[in-house]
């Protein structure tokens, strides 16, 4: 799914040459909606108001963002399903998609089935991250040794059952062997609100939502997820490797993708792609994701859809050793 800086070269001056896609296979007289499924204020919001603004550039149409939170990301993912096949309404998805069929059990909605891919966005770490005024722990390896002196006694946040906090929330109390309580939210913001205020102890956040609030000492950061932590912009902050704990899931990665209703016109879906390869391909796009945290993610709509049944079918794997549940 990745492509070669020649390649991101050619898309760039191409783009540059010729920067808007003709809009031929959509309805032109029509906005563009992008569904994010978790409310205003988290990374995968702010990722989705940029995308719609270079994609609006490429198309020469409105793209409009509709957030529609709730279910882990499911009720938005169901919500475009059942939109109109014409390529107007699109999700923003990302590893909820690859889990929610195992996790929360949501049979009417089956991605795999329901959508159809679009174009991949983005991948990122993530960060675990407690709140310094209530928390006295400096390191990840005492906030393990907190969490086993007190079983069930401290809780981590999620943006909702079945996202990718909460799944590398899970992942992380089976690594350190610790009891923790799940407290799902409607999306990143609120969830981040409540840590804020000291009613929950933890979260694996992505980093564009938590990074200010780290500078500000408001929540200290104590491990971030990958190989490569000076990449995730947190200057001094180990990886879970390098902090002494080995998480090797978390190589998955944070990642972000575009999909359509099933039974969109293919040209639709290859107008859509490469008018999104297009944006990404902008050195201002790999600069505002690079802001967020996150790095360019660009390639097909047909390496998307073999990429998101190959994570459904290893999280699944995943999520039933590790006995995960949806709270």
């Amino acid at each position: 799914m990745r492509f070669s800086r020649r390649t991101l070269l050619v898309m760039t001056l191409a783009s540059a040459a010729a920067p808007h896609v003709p809009a031929q296979k959509l309805p032109a007289a029509k906005p563009v909606r992008i569904v994010v499924p978790y409310a205003p204020g988290g990374t995968t919001d702010i990722l989705g108001r940029q995308v719609a603004a270079r994609l609006a550039e490429m198309l020469g149409q409105p793209v409009l963002i509709e957030n529609k939170p709730g279910g882990g990301g499911t009720i938005g993912g169901a919500y475009v399903a059942a939109a109109p096949a014409d390529g107007l309404t699109l999700l923003l998805g990302g590893l909820e998609l690859a889990t929610a069929p195992s996790l929360v059990g949501q049979k009417a909605f089956v991605p795999t089935r329901d959508l159809a891919a679009v174009a991949p966005l983005s991948i990122g770490p993530l960060v675990l991250v407690v709140n310094s005024q209530k928390t006295s722990v400096a390191s990840l390896r005492e906030l393990v040794a907190l969490a086993k002196s007190q079983p069930g006694g401290l809780t981590f946040a999620s943006a909702g059952n079945g996202n990718v906090t909460h799944l590398f929330g899970e992942i992380f109390k089976r690594a350190a062997g610790v009891d923790l309580r799940h407290v799902p939210y409607r999306g990143a913001a609120p969830a981040l609100t409540d840590l804020q205020g000291g009613q929950v102890t933890m979260m694996m956040a992505g980093t564009a939502s938590v990074r200010q609030l780290v500078a500000a000492g408001t929540l200290r950061a104590l491990a971030v997820t990958g190989k490569d932590a000076a990449g995730a912009g947190f200057p001094g902050v180990p990886t879970f490797a390098e902090a002494g704990l080995a998480m090797p899931d978390t190589d998955f990665g944070a990642w972000t993708a575009l999909f359509a209703p099933q039974g969109t016109p293919k040209e639709a879906i290859a107008q859509l792609n490469q008018a999104v390869n297009a944006a990404l391909a902008q050195p201002e796009t790999r600069t505002s994701f690079a802001n967020l945290g996150l790095a360019v993610e660009a390639g097909t709509a047909e390496s998307l859809q073999a990429n998101l049944a190959s994570q459904t079918q290893v999280w699944s794997q995943l999520i039933a050793q590790a006995s995960i549940k949806a709270d």
